[in-house]
């Protein structure tokens, strides 16, 4: 690569990972706002935050980096244009071939990057998402031991604790259970989370438990409590004193075994043969094909993106007039592609004939972009456009100069 294509080169990839970044960054940030509650509620780090929310951005690049390119490229031509960089090649015998040679090896490179996030890096990062949100949510421990604070463990539970050593145990605990017919408030001296094959248990020391309502429970046939003392009992509420107690929080902690797997987040080995009894398989066929063909077609689009660009602004250009006409030209035709991508991806559900259009929009569109850069399609906007501009471009000039 000479010094000409390692100039253009530069200028185009910088601007690329600038708006791949900015991008990126500003849509991760709003989304993950909607797992915030890792912090505030789940008792998890700001860093652990960081680490869990950071998994999506791979999908987030996947979705930016076409358009990136096409911004990128469309920048880099209007740079060498306003510089009148590219008119100065075409007289020294350069053709548009020969320009856009390091931009075609950086859009080859995006879409190979493209193709790789959406056939291997996408599916494993969600996936991983999903486990340790799962992780997350499922840590009692964490969720619980939150000193000094009234948590909602689920509808209708509510539990506190003064403090927490450093050992595990708690003191001064406080849970209030309306889940079932009936109010259940429980205070202990003492507690401490045990696991064990049985499940998540709470093991309470010197307490109480006082119920009100609903259908008397037999605090006495708890094979977990070591001494009970009954204090009063009327037909609405009553106070059972025990030495030893053990609350039960295994229906607290989701089970990750349990959890629909989308199709988004299996293996392309697993989408490309998945098993007869997947529910996916069985209930929604159409999932599997449409995500399998969008991944292997994820590849094809950023270069029908830069092709666009390419298209447009490759030749040489002299007036402001005919370079703001080009870029207003190629603004619809890249969300025309990009919507037709959108419809297409969206027919794979139900209709198999849909599976070669999503291959050939942009295959087709880069043959033509390709034959309008060779000369053998030449694309002008309407007569009446241009008059337009031109009348707009003489008021606001003479505006200008009054």
């Amino acid at each position: 690569m000479g010094r000409l294509d390692r100039y253009i080169f530069s200028t185009a990839a910088v601007a690329f990972l600038g708006v791949v970044v900015v991008l990126a960054g500003m849509i991760w940030a709003t989304q993950a706002l909607r797992q915030l509650d890792l912090v505030t509620s789940q008792g998890q780090t700001i860093i652990a935050f960081v680490a869990i929310t950071s998994l999506t951005m791979p999908t987030l690049v996947l979705v930016i980096a076409p358009a990136a390119l096409f911004i990128a490229t469309s920048y880099t031509l209007l740079k060498l244009n306003g510089d009148s960089e590219i008119v100065v090649m075409a007289s020294a015998g350069m053709g548009p071939w020969r320009l856009l040679r390091p931009l075609i090896i950086l859009a080859l490179l995006v879409s190979a990057f493209c193709s790789l996030l959406a056939i291997k890096v996408v599916p494993a990062s969600l996936a991983t998402f999903r486990e340790q949100v799962t992780k997350v949510r499922a840590d009692v421990v964490s969720f619980v031991a939150q000193p000094g604070r009234f948590v909602n463990l689920s509808q209708g539970l509510v539990f506190h604790v003064r403090e927490r050593a450093a050992n595990g145990v708690m003191r001064g605990i406080f849970i209030n259970d309306a889940r079932d017919d009936g109010v259940s408030t429980y205070l202990a001296d003492r507690g401490q989370i045990i696991e064990s094959d049985a499940g998540i248990f709470l093991v309470l020391e010197n307490g109480s438990i006082q119920r009100r309502g609903g259908a008397e429970k037999d605090a006495d046939k708890d094979p977990n409590k070591d001494a009970s003392k009954d204090k009063g009992k009327s037909s609405n509420s009553s106070v059972v004193e025990f030495q030893r107690y053990a609350f039960d929080l295994s229906s607290l902690a989701p089970n990750a075994q349990g959890q629909d797997v989308k199709p988004m987040e299996r293996p392309i080995s697993f989408v490309m043969n998945p098993p007869e009894d997947d529910l996916y398989l069985r209930f929604f066929p159409g999932r599997y094909r449409e995500e399998l063909h969008k991944r292997l077609s994820a590849g094809l689009y950023p270069m029908a993106f830069f092709a666009i660009a390419a298209a447009a602004l490759a030749s040489p250009r002299t007036t402001r007039q005919s370079r703001g006409a080009a870029l207003g030209a190629i603004i619809p035709a890249m969300g025309a592609v990009q919507i037709g991508n959108f419809a297409i991806a969206g027919q794979l559900k139900t209709q198999a004939g849909a599976v070669p259009l999503i291959y050939l929009l942009p295959i087709v569109t880069v043959a033509i972009c390709a034959m309008v850069i060779q000369g053998w399609i030449r694309l002008s906007p309407p007569a009446a456009l241009v008059a337009l501009g031109d009348w707009l471009k003489q008021r606001f000039t003479r505006r200008a100069a009054a």
